[in-house]
């Protein structure tokens, strides 16, 4: 995997997990309780196929460094 890919791979994965944040998922409480569970859904199995072509899953720091 090329250094660039990797980039990629883990910007896609700290947007996910941003997207995965209660106050985004739910937008402030105004999704009902259907649409987030979908959406939850939907960014799990994303989260999963970065984690899948990464071979691991990022630490904090590497995807927050300093």
């Amino acid at each position: 995997m090329t250094d660039t890919r990797k980039a990629e791979l883990l910007e896609k994965f700290r947007n996910i997990d941003n997207q995965l944040s209660p106050e985004n998922l739910s937008c402030d409480g105004e999704r009902p309780i259907s649409e987030i569970r979908r959406r939850a859904a939907i960014l799990n199995r994303e989260r999963a196929a970065v984690v899948a072509e990464l071979g691991y899953e990022p630490t904090w720091k590497e995807l927050y460094p300093e």
